[in-house]
């Protein structure tokens, strides 16, 4: 794997996102790669737990800018394409038979906070910022949503989705994204506990309880795909995704409360 450091011990494996110097910013061929790791852990009939993580400074901060690059340019067909496979990468990890331990610190970003919610326990840095940013530049956090709002508090999604605002690890616990949050050394802690837990546990009844528990979720998957990632392949090509996009590349700022003058609206 390029993307991702993949290690083993005592039928555990830890997937890290491999790409430090990008604070594990996201492409096409990151999603490829987690997408099929996830979907092979289906076949690992000894496997008991997955811990995914990342190499760094940071979790993930999101997608990589010369994807929104190339994105930017897309097609409504190219989008649509582009956005089932990342659907494809977060069910992928949603799916796993066996439980998901999310350690996330520095940055947990728009899909990198999607991550965090496809994962069965997560236990954060104190410090970490999340964000669900899409707003902010003209877009949707669509294809996230429906992990999202499996995972969390529904007031607290509504209001990090539609503010899209920094927040901490504090915050993102109360909100239910995280399961506990802490400096490096309770984290760590916390993460050896939970894991032993899970050891301790009889395998088959863990996946049974895993699977039991998401079956519980009234979700048509194959119609949340289709309209999650027809919207945004909608936004992505509409003149205010564009607008954002553009800004978003070129590290500015778009402005959207205008007043019919065209100055900015005072609040």
């Amino acid at each position: 794997m390029k993307h991702l450091k993949l290690t083993s011990n005592q039928n555990i494996v830890t997937v890290a996102l491999n790409r430090p110097e990008k604070r594990n910013a996201f492409h096409p061929e990151m999603i490829q790669e987690l997408t099929e790791v996830f979907t092979g852990f289906q076949r690992e009939e000894k496997l008991r737990a997955v811990v995914l993580t990342g190499e760094g400074e940071s979790f993930c901060s999101g997608g990589d800018i010369e994807w929104m690059k190339s994105m930017a340019a897309y097609s409504h067909s190219e989008n649509l394409e582009d956005a089932s496979r990342l659907f494809e990468m977060f069910f992928a990890i949603r799916s796993c038979p066996v439980p998901v331990v999310g350690k996330v610190f520095g940055h947990c970003f728009g899909g990198g906070a999607g991550l965090a919610a496809v994962c069965d326990i997560v236990a954060a840095e104190l410090k970490t910022q999340f964000c669900f940013s899409e707003v902010k530049w003209g877009l949707v956090p669509a294809v996230i949503s429906p992990f999202v709002v499996e995972r969390a508090h529904a007031a607290s999604v509504r209001e990090w989705f539609i503010t899209a605002k920094v927040f901490l690890a504090d915050e993102a616990m109360a909100g239910g994204l995280v399961n506990f949050s802490g400096n490096v050394s309770d984290v760590d802690i916390y993460m050896e506990h939970s894991l032993k837990l899970i050891l301790n546990a009889a395998p088959e009844a863990v996946r049974e309880t895993k699977a039991l528990h998401q079956s519980y979720t009234p979700t048509d998957w194959n119609d949340i795909r289709y309209k999650v990632t027809g919207l945004i392949a909608d936004r992505r090509v509409s003149a205010e995704g564009q607008k954002g996009l553009q800004a978003f590349l070129n590290k500015t700022t778009p402005v959207w409360n205008e007043t019919p003058h065209g100055s900015p609206a005072k609040i």
